[in-house]
């Protein structure tokens, strides 16, 4: 058993995969560590510079993409560290922060999860920590009002100067400790990809654990390697919170939000519909009302 597995997903982001890779080998954690890779059916070129590149790092050949979830639990498998680094592709490892969240780790046994700050690349403030959902929290995500009072939006505002407990903390980059894992199992893989790691804390601080943010913890993150403007991103955002609302809420909440989803998606349907025609915006604009139209299709079937 080694003290730390850190966990990789992997899908059609070679060059942010390399430069994650590169940052850990320039200037590796102080203790025994291994790196799991979970590839889902790259087709740029990851699986041979991989091989070539880095033949050290274990790798899991998925056939086709699988989804985050499922990915980082392949890793989970295939590793056997005391603690699990869950962290994007597209991010720079930093070995001081690595080392603080293991230390805080051995040093509070009732902690399962432990996280910091998530930098842009220019080192402003991308995200911290998170509240658990609210109704509140879904009008300000579809309305975009959050974003226009908070850049880091879901996250708290700005950099909390202490030490504390937190509901959760973004998956890019996060240590959660195995024997918690065991505990509560794996990352719940209906998700495919966000709310993954919101459901998994929220399982984590039922059974007992409690989840950290220590302020001098950074992550440079460039966020959304995988995605293109006018993707489905928005949509696979909305899949996650509903499924967790489901899951978590009951009924009535899940009806309200879901109602708020579908009148946010037929609003964009109606502005992204006007603009179509534009040359400028034809590309996008097709794109976003297909992810739209699939919002709505969610927000009515999505058991």
């Amino acid at each position: 058993m080694v003290d730390l597995s850190i966990a990789l997903v992997n899908w059609n982001n070679r060059e942010y995969l390399r430069q994650c890779l590169e940052s850990i080998e320039a200037d590796p954690p102080r203790m025994s560590f291994e790196i799991v890779v979970a590839d889902n059916g790259s087709t740029d070129g990851s699986q041979q510079m991989l091989s070539e590149r880095f033949p050290g790092v274990g790798v899991v050949q998925n056939g086709g993409n699988v989804g985050v979830a499922r990915g980082n639990n392949q890793c989970i498998h295939n590793s056997t560290g005391r603690y699990i680094y869950i962290v994007n592709n597209d991010t720079l490892v930093n070995r001081p922060s690595v080392e603080a969240m293991v230390r805080f780790l051995d040093e509070h046994r009732e902690v399962g999860a432990v996280g910091g700050n998530l930098l842009n690349p220019d080192r402003t403030l991308q995200s911290s920590f998170c509240a658990f959902p609210t109704l509140w929290e879904e009008f300000l995500l579809v309305s975009h009002v959050g974003r226009w009072l908070n850049p880091c939006f879901p996250s708290y505002k700005g950099r909390w100067p202490t030490v504390r407990e937190v509901d959760w903390i973004g998956s890019a980059s996060i240590v959660v400790r195995r024997t918690a894992i065991e505990q509560i199992g794996l990352i719940d893989e209906e998700y495919f990809i966000y709310s993954d790691e919101t459901d998994w804390q929220y399982r984590l601080w039922q059974s007992g654990w409690k989840v950290y943010y220590l302020p001098n913890v950074t992550t440079i993150h460039y966020g959304g390697g995988s995605f293109k403007p006018g993707d489905r991103r928005y949509t696979l955002v909305y899949r996650g919170r509903m499924l967790f609302a489901r899951k978590h809420y009951g009924r009535l909440y899940s009806l309200a939000q879901r109602a708020l989803f579908a009148a946010a998606a037929l609003v964009r349907l109606g502005i992204w519909s006007l603009a179509r025609p534009l040359p400028r915006w034809r590309s996008i604009a097709g794109r976003q009302i297909r992810s739209d139209l699939e919002t709505l299709r969610l927000c009515f079937v999505l058991k």
